[in-house]
């Protein structure tokens, strides 16, 4: 498996959907699925951060150009530490 190289933001290191996908080495859309299925116990800002793409289109680019998400991210969703523990039901 790859090196998961993390994605700072905010002053921490977070993860991507497919980020997510690749460590746990599961099919595109399952990390995805896990946060909708858990979005309501989740708190944004401490457990994820949502980047407009209208907001942040230069980063979201520079990010799909490293292959760090997915090349049809719009919005990006970044989870941190905890909010990974939490999506995973370990937190």
């Amino acid at each position: 498996m790859a090196r998961i190289n993390p994605i700072e933001y905010a002053g921490q290191a977070t993860l991507s959907f497919k980020q997510l996908d690749e460590l746990n080495g599961v099919e595109k859309g399952t990390a995805f699925r896990a946060f909708k299925r858990r979005r309501e116990q989740l708190v944004e800002q401490i457990d994820f951060f949502y980047l407009n793409a209208a907001e942040h289109a230069a980063f979201i680019e520079s990010l799909k150009a490293s292959g760090q998400i997915y090349r049809s991210t719009n919005h990006l969703v970044l989870f941190s530490r905890n909010g990974y523990q939490r999506l995973l039901g370990l937190g």
